[in-house]
């Protein structure tokens, strides 16, 4: 197989990546801020830590560092379009909630609600940042999860099947997993 060396950037080669959309409270504007994100990750399980990254330069993560909490929710493929107006429209200067007709759910044990759409979220009190070249990585200890009924099995894994997760690509593009292309390998030997 041939292949082609390239400078860092020039290619989303770590992609496609689960969506997030970090919400989080807006005091000022008595409102919240939802921004997607495609640079976040689970960071341990005891405790439960989830992370993101967000860039200094972002309303979000200013609201982030004063508010001291966020929500991660998660959307299915066919709110894309929405996901991505999200992602164009700054908080700055635009009440996201209002603008795009979010309807909300009350938090569970925080201050910061969660997208009522989204087949998963979760509430995470901020507990670490850190600086990483042009990000910071904030960690939030998960406080509450709350999920759709038909969205996992009983072992806690996703049916894709019933929920098309969104992914981005990159370069403003989104895809979805085909649940027909589930594979569990078998190793013999």
């Amino acid at each position: 197989m041939e292949r082609v060396t390239t400078v860092p950037g020039s290619t989303y080669f770590y992609y496609p990546r689960l969506v997030c959309i970090v919400g989080v409270l807006d005091e000022e504007k008595e409102s919240c801020n939802f921004a997607p994100v495609a640079w976040a990750t689970p960071l341990s399980s005891a405790p439960p830590l989830y992370g993101v990254c967000l860039s200094p330069r972002t309303y979000t993560h200013k609201l982030v560092l004063k508010a001291g909490e966020f929500t991660i929710n998660f959307m299915a493929h066919g709110d894309a379009d929405t996901v991505a107006a999200m992602g164009k429209l700054s908080g700055r200067t635009t009440d996201k909630v209002k603008a795009l007709g979010l309807e909300l759910d009350p938090p569970d044990a925080l201050r910061t609600p969660t997208l009522a759409r989204a087949y998963a979220s979760a509430e995470c009190l901020l507990v670490a940042r850190h600086q990483l070249g042009d990000q910071t990585l904030f960690a939030g200890e998960v406080h509450s999860i709350r999920h759709r009924p038909d969205a996992f099995d009983e072992a806690g894994v996703l049916r894709p099947e019933r929920v098309a997760p969104l992914l981005y690509l990159g370069a403003g593009r989104y895809l979805s997993g085909d649940p027909a292309s589930v594979v569990t390998p078998t190793r013999e030997g």
